[in-house]
């Protein structure tokens, strides 16, 4: 049974439904690095993975999208240029071992 957090009366019923959630995302990174690992595939040259406007547009929806939903802008900013950057790093790295260079 999922609780919202106003109804967890103990720190055992919020670590459950933090326990819950922490499965969920891990669920859906995975999902999203399917995508991350396919771009890869897709790609002709390491200098590819970064494309610094589709990072900037990602990182503004994300933070308008943190905003609505009650999330600290920065923290969600922050978060997902982090997981860019790994994403980056993976892309270049793998299309370059790919290429043989």
């Amino acid at each position: 049974m999922t609780r919202t957090p106003a109804e967890c009366v103990t720190k055992s019923d919020i670590r459950t439904e933090i326990d819950r959630l922490d499965a969920e995302l891990v669920a859906v990174l995975a999902e999203r690095f399917g995508y991350v690992r396919r771009m890869a595939e897709i790609k002709s040259s390491p200098e590819e993975a970064l494309v610094p406007e589709r990072v900037d547009e990602v990182l503004d929806r994300v933070a308008a999208a943190a905003v609505e939903a009650g999330l600290d802008e920065e923290l969600a900013r922050d978060l997902w240029r982090r997981l860019i950057e790994w994403n980056i790093d993976y892309e270049r790295r793998t299309i370059a071992a790919r290429l043989g260079l």
